[in-house]
């Protein structure tokens, strides 16, 4: 009896061992982390366009593993380079300081681009005006950063975009490699912030040319193109297309920009088929997950974006682009599996933000709708306080739906900057499409808690790079653009709801239908390989991805 006793203690003991720890945790700290950023990806794209997806790409994400379905970013002003800069630090504009592609410098009195850095060069570009960039705007730390600290640089960590910015803002200060196109060469180019040269393999594989490959064919539809029954007429009139083409076929070679040949990377989807080539090349030479200290590498599938915006969410060229990616995607996972393991990598796959329909179109639909002509409303508030405050040169620069003030003129009037910024935004408010106005004074003051549109836009705002006036549209309009179909700068749930999808590491497949927010991406990522948080980090964890 004594012996049936002890073995039953031995055995409710491990039972409870076993409970326990499956309750703990069910993701397995990773050899490799791969986050994908889909750019300009909609939520809603994932089930409008399913019944053309494999069942190796965007369905085996879904179906085999974590699925967080309601997903949203947590500021107002949605601009690509604040995307990326929230997921990769798991924090908000208003700490971060990337508060849009450009803001406006006073002291200079000139735009600032989010990577820009006039002290570095381009390493592999053969041209004299090549980008200078780097991170050094990005004021917070980033997941890749602190991965970097806790391994004592010992985790290889890379990150991989046709858009500098996007490579740049992802991987952050401190990567072992970070690459974007040339425009003008179609070879993949990096910072002098991060290396003095291409490394051998990369030279080896820019030696290639596969850019030529992707430029010397022509796009047409993968699927018979009545199959794409997702999207409008191909011959609709709200597109902007390539070269002012806006039918399929396309033929590349014929449509490229005579001084820079191979920006049309960025506008056709073989520009992600190369993102991907590259990825795979880096993973391959850098024997990303071949031991036990996790490496990391971002892939931002950046062509999505600019497809958008030259043809808009419900073009035919939007539906073949997101087919030819899920396929994309089939193969690189397969990839990863083969030469990884399932159980010793884990993709993370988001993105930055969505996009509205175009104008024109919801207008045709009597939707509530219209066009914000930014440049006449601007006339018109200048010329409103100078009948208020007599003659003045009151604005000095408008950004994606941001005033910036001249506080020299405001000054040498001798009037409050808080009681311009009020008499402003009161008359904005009777302007046509206005929703919400809110000035930086009430920003600098007052706290917003919970998640409505006043939070939203203050977590947008960063004193010193922000303007003083804060615009918000009402749902369904934009800005008048002349370079995009419609824009994303809102946080309306057009922009704010993204993908997330986690897989492998040995994850069980799951929906979490809770709200969850982009800054907690990286939260969940640091924990997941239990190294601390960045430095200005604000997201929560998705607890549900160790229970």
């Amino acid at each position: 009896m004594k012996h049936i006793s002890y073995m039953l203690r031995i055995v409710l003991f491990f039972s409870f061992f076993l409970i326990f720890a499956s309750s703990y945790s069910q993701v397995q700290k990773p050899k490799l982390i791969v986050q994908i950023v889909v750019e300009q990806m909609r939520y809603d794209y994932i089930t409008r366009f399913m019944p053309h997806f494999s069942k190796g790409g965007f369905k085996k994400l879904l179906y085999q593993g974590v699925h967080c379905q309601n997903t949203h970013t947590n500021y107002a002003y949605t601009q690509s380079a604040s995307g990326i800069a929230s997921i990769s630090t798991g924090t908000t504009p208003s700490h971060h300081g990337i508060v849009g592609n450009t803001w406006y410098n006073r002291n200079t009195q000139s735009k600032v681009y989010s990577v820009y850095d006039a002290t570095k060069q381009c390493v592999g570009c053969k041209q004299p005006n090549a980008i200078m960039a780097s991170a050094q705007e990005l004021l917070a730390t980033t997941f890749a950063d602190e991965l970097y600290t806790s391994s004592k640089g010992l985790s290889k960590i890379f990150s991989v975009s046709l858009e500098a910015q996007s490579a740049i803002l992802m991987a952050g200060h401190r990567p072992t490699g970070v690459y974007w196109l040339d425009e003008y060469t179609g070879n993949w180019v990096t910072s002098s912030y991060y290396a003095q040269q291409l490394p051998a393999w990369l030279q080896s594989f820019n030696n290639k040319r596969f850019a030529e490959l992707y430029v010397d064919r022509t796009w047409n539809t993968l699927l018979p193109i009545q199959y794409y029954v997702e999207s409008l007429s191909d011959t609709c009139n709200f597109e902007l297309g390539i070269q002012n083409q806006t039918t399929f076929p396309y033929d590349i070679m014929k449509l490229r920009d005579a001084t820079r040949p191979y920006k049309i990377l960025k506008q056709i989807p073989f520009g992600n088929t190369f993102t991907k080539d590259l990825a795979i090349e880096i993973i391959d030479k850098e024997k990303l997950g071949k031991d036990d200290i996790t490496d990391f590498i971002s892939i931002v599938f950046s062509a999505t974006q600019e497809i958008g915006n030259k043809f808009g969410a419900l073009s035919k060229e939007i539906e073949d682009t997101y087919v030819r990616l899920d396929y994309e995607l089939m193969f690189f996972i397969n990839y990863l599996e083969e030469t990884i393991g399932k159980d010793n990598f884990l993709l993370v796959l988001t993105s930055n933000h969505g996009v509205a329909y175009s104008s024109k179109y919801s207008m045709m639909k009597n939707a509530e709708s219209g066009i914000f002509k930014h440049v006449e409303s601007m006339y018109l508030i200048d010329k409103y306080l100078d009948t208020m405050y007599g003659n003045g040169d009151w604005i000095l620069h408008y950004n994606a739906q941001q005033i910036y003030l001249n506080h020299a003129t405001i000054e040498k009037k001798h009037i409050p900057l808080e009681e311009i910024q009020r008499t402003a935004a009161d008359f904005i408010l009777q302007l046509s499409g206005i929703q919400q106005v809110m000035i930086a004074s009430d920003l600098q003051k007052n706290s917003f808690c919970d998640n409505g549109m006043e939070n939203k836009i203050d977590n947008s705002f960063y004193q010193g790079r922000s303007g003083d006036i804060f615009i918000q549209l009402k749902p369904g309009w934009n800005e008048q653009f002349t370079d995009v179909v419609a824009g994303h700068v809102s946080g309306y749930t057009y922009d704010s709801h993204v993908p997330l999808l986690w897989y492998g590491a040995k994850l069980l497949p799951e929906t979490i239908k809770r709200t969850v927010y982009i800054p907690d991406i990286t939260v969940t990522l640091c924990n997941i390989v239990n190294i601390p948080l960045p430095n200005m980090a604000t997201g929560s964890i998705i607890s549900e991805l160790f229970d």
